[in-house]
């Protein structure tokens, strides 16, 4: 008897673009109702932590479109202060409609999905800081968190938000998580062959950045604050590792991973409220009969 296959999803981080990631999620569900069924484990980073672990906890699309509204998502990014000196925003927005979708006490064991979801511990006066894989993997060290804590700890974006308990968000080394979900596949716990893994990643929307200026003169401010893109340090550092789990997810799985991520013909902020209406219609006429054709392929039941 053929092995089945084991199924990975995973959600690129991305701010309010997100909503390009669930509505286009949304339809492919649609087109295969059974994928969260037979999908083994769910990856996701910053505002796809917030996909992922819903998706995990039996959340449905279209509520967790809801965290996506216009209504919300000016909930969310209300009361802006000027982020040179602090957070732009704060977070208990946030965390408020987080507790109305997950209980308080909740926690990454008690999903009925594996997880992957990405952070950044900072340190303290007593540790230093280093990257965590929050997860429910089979012996895992951090299957007792919390998960509105592990939303809260993964979308703590730098310049954005406050830290979360000394977290930051987890674009700061995973912005797409695919790579840490297959080398989790592979592990012991799991013991999973590339031969065997299909991974399905969704990003949320890219267009062609670079920048234009001269760069061989900027000192520290200028990586900072130049515009266009803005914070143009961070814009490289969430991209760049993008970029990287892409590449090596690609090359370890071959035809067995497919990455969905539309062009987008606009610089769009992680905050950006005005461009949901954008982003919403983009995810319903993207074209996804390819995908499509890849699951069915490929997706064992």
């Amino acid at each position: 008897m053929e092995e089945s296959t084991f199924n990975i999803i995973t959600f690129d981080g991305g701010g309010l673009r997100g909503a390009l990631s669930i509505g286009i999620f949304e339809r492919i569900q649609r087109e295969i109702p059974d994928i969260i069924r037979t999908t083994n484990l769910l990856g996701g980073t910053s505002t796809g932590s917030l996909i992922a672990l819903g998706l995990a906890y039996g959340v449905s699309c279209n509520e967790i479109k809801e965290l996506y509204s216009i209504e919300k998502s000016k909930y969310i990014f209300s009361k802006s202060y000027s982020e040179v000196l602090r957070p732009k925003y704060n977070n208990d927005n946030l965390k408020e409609i987080l507790l109305s979708i997950f209980p308080e006490d909740l926690k990454l064991k008690d999903l009925g999905k594996l997880v992957v979801i990405p952070s950044f511990y900072i340190g303290s006066e007593t540790s230093s800081w280093k990257p965590i894989f929050y997860n429910n993997i089979p012996n895992s060290s951090t299957e007792n968190a919390r998960v509105v804590d592990v939303a809260m700890s993964s979308s703590a974006a730098p310049v954005f938000f406050p830290t979360y308990k000394n977290h930051v968000d987890g674009g700061i080394m995973a912005t797409d998580p695919s790579l840490a979900c297959i080398v989790y596949a592979m592990g012991k716990e799991l013991g999973k062959s590339c031969d065997n893994m299909r991974l399905l990643s969704l990003g949320t929307g890219y267009n062609s950045n670079s920048i234009k200026q001269d760069t061989t003169s900027w000192g520290a401010v200028d990586w900072i604050v130049s515009k266009n893109p803005d914070f143009p340090i961070i814009s490289i550092t969430l991209e760049g590792n993008s970029g990287m789990s892409q590449i090596f997810s690609q090359k370890l799985l071959e035809d067995n991973y497919n990455r969905v991520n539309p062009r987008i013909d606009r610089d769009i902020g992680l905050d950006d409220c005005d461009a949901l209406n954008y982003l919403i219609d983009m995810s319903e006429s993207y074209d996804i009969e390819d995908v499509i054709k890849w699951m069915k392929e490929k997706w064992n039941k």
